[in-house]
């Protein structure tokens, strides 16, 4: 067997190497330097500007999820100005504009920037889709485009299909003249439109929930758009979606369609409640960032309005009511002084 030579600097060097758990390329590399550890600690630190950029990035994105938006958007000017191919520090920029400064028209240019960066960068075209829809009033029609173009590129996305819920949920409503009350005096076209609405919302949503956990879906910026947990909500906004088709499908007599989405919704709802965060809470993320959020109140009233139209469950829509009262909820109030 041949006797395998080291060389006696690598005796000395390596197991220092080790220990510092330096990179073994850059060991390799100032193995032949003079002072190997001069060379290391100058090969290992990273560029200053690099790091100031970073930080910048991160700072920005701190300041955003803790609502510091003015903070957040002079981190994000910064570091874009050093990093102007950003993809990232666009959409954060734009996000920043759209949910904190209402500023829709910039959201709208940087996202477009972003865009113009990375054509396929699904993401950016769905988040598009949301504010030109919910903020500047666009049409569905075109919604639908800028949509569909990031579901093109990424189907089975879940902070894609949360948006693509939250659209096409609301178009079902539209459809509907605003509401879902006296079905009866509905135009036919019309419900047919709007079941086709919430069957779509329905899909999207449930794509999210199947999704929402996996590391290949990870996406720390449509994360901090959240500011409660997207499982809680996904679930919340699945119990309503359902339980307007229930009344939908009630509506064209298709029982056994109508009583399954009934029994999901409020399983859905019950999901909701069981990760849910505390009313209080809730209410104060709500006083101090001034949003509206959908709070525990809201999803025991909404189960509680399921449960009523259920065989034999009207005692647990009252005790829901109940609840949701005793959360300071309103319209709970008012249905149990009139049926409880």
């Amino acid at each position: 067997m041949k006797k395998l030579i080291i060389p006696i600097v690598s005796c000395v060097v390596l197991p220092t190497a080790i220990r510092a758990n330096i990179d073994p390329k850059v060991a390799e590399i100032c193995m032949k330097a003079t002072d190997f550890e001069g060379c290391v600690k100058s090969m290992s630190v990273p560029k200053k500007q690099d790091s100031l950029n970073l930080s910048e990035f991160d700072d920005a994105l701190a300041f955003f999820k803790e609502g510091s938006s003015l903070r957040a958007l002079k981190s994000v000017n910064s570091y874009l100005k050093k990093n102007p191919n950003s993809k990232e520090g666009y959409i954060l920029s734009a996000m920043i504009n759209a949910y904190d400064l209402s500023n829709f028209d910039e959201a709208i240019s940087d996202i477009d920037n972003a865009i113009d960066i990375d054509k396929d960068y699904a993401y950016a075209n769905a988040l598009k889709a949301e504010i030109f829809y919910f903020n500047l009033g666009g049409s569905f029609s075109k919604t639908l485009k800028y949509l569909e173009k990031g579901l093109s590129i990424s189907p089975e996305d879940p902070y894609i299909n949360a948006i693509a819920g939250d659209i096409q949920y609301d178009n079902g409503f539209i459809l509907l003249g605003g509401d879902a009350f006296d079905l009866s005096k509905k135009p036919k076209d019309k419900k047919a439109l709007s079941i086709e609405s919430f069957e779509n919302a329905r899909k999207s949503y449930e794509k999210t929930l199947a999704n929402i956990n996996l590391d290949n879906y990870k996406n720390l910026l449509a994360e901090s758009s959240y500011v409660l947990d997207p499982t809680y909500l996904t679930n919340a906004y699945l119990g309503d979606t359902k339980l307007e088709l229930y009344f939908l499908y009630k509506d064209k007599r298709e029982r056994t369609t109508a009583n399954k989405y009934l029994e999901e919704a409020v399983e859905h709802y019950t999901q909701a409640i069981s990760i849910a965060p505390s009313q209080e809470e809730v209410e104060k993320i709500e006083l101090d960032r001034d949003l509206d959020l959908v709070s525990p109140a809201e999803v025991y009233l909404n189960r509680g309005e399921a449960y009523a139209w259920m065989k034999n469950k009207f005692n647990k829509a009252c005790n829901d009511w109940k609840v949701s009262k005793k959360m300071g909820n309103e319209d709970a109030r008012d249905n149990v002084r009139r049926d409880c």
